[in-house]
C-alpha cells in the first residue's frame, strides 16, 4: 500500500525538484573563455618549453639527447655543435612534433640540467591549429611559445 501511495503522490519527483530548487539561488560558476582563462593545476602538463638562465639569459639545454631517446612517440629531434673553448654543446635545432604528443612528461622528467631544468611542461593548453605545419614547434618558438590569439566578435 505504501509503495502505491509513493507512486501516486510522486514522492521521488518531489525529492528531485527539492534538490534542484536548493541549488538554484547560487550564482553560476562559469568562465567567459576567450576573455578569461581558467587557472590550471600545479601538476598540469602542457606543451614543452625550453628555459634560459634568468640571470644571464644563456641557454640551459646541454644537447644531451636524453629527451629524444625517452620520448615513446619519437617526436623530438635536436642537435647541436661544440664550439672551440667551450665544454658544452650549443643548441642548433630543437623540433617538437605536437600533433602526436601524448603529454606523458617523460621528456621533462629525464632532463639532467640542474638547478634550472632546461625542458619543462608549460601551462599552455590552447594548442589547436588549422595545419600540420604549425604543429611542429621549432627552437625559436620553444622559449616563448606560440602567440595567444585574442578573439573578438
Amino acid at each position: 500500500m505504501g509503495r502505491w501511495l509513493r507512486k501516486w503522490l510522486l514522492v521521488d519527483l518531489l525529492k528531485g525538484l527539492w534538490v534542484t530548487l536548493k541549488y538554484t539561488p547560487q550564482p553560476a560558476f562559469t568562465f567567459q573563455y576567450p576573455q578569461e582563462r581558467r587557472a590550471v593545476s600545479p601538476r598540469f602538463r602542457g606543451v614543452l618549453r625550453l628555459q634560459v638562465e634568468p640571470a644571464t639569459g644563456a641557454q640551459t639545454c646541454i644537447v644531451c639527447d636524453q629527451c629524444a631517446k625517452v620520448c615513446p612517440d619519437d617526436l623530438i629531434a635536436l642537435g647541436g655543435h661544440r664550439e672551440a673553448g667551450l665544454k658544452i654543446k650549443v643548441l642548433d635545432y630543437f623540433d617538437f612534433n605536437l600533433s602526436r604528443c601524448s603529454f606523458c612528461g617523460l621528456c621533462a622528467e629525464v632532463c639532467p640540467t640542474r638547478p634550472i631544468k632546461a625542458l619543462i611542461m608549460s601551462e599552455d593548453y590552447e594548442l589547436g591549429s588549422y595545419s600540420r605545419e604549425t604543429q611542429i614547434i621549432r627552437v625559436d618558438q620553444m622559449y616563448d611559445g606560440p602567440p595567444i590569439e585574442v578573439y573578438t566578435r
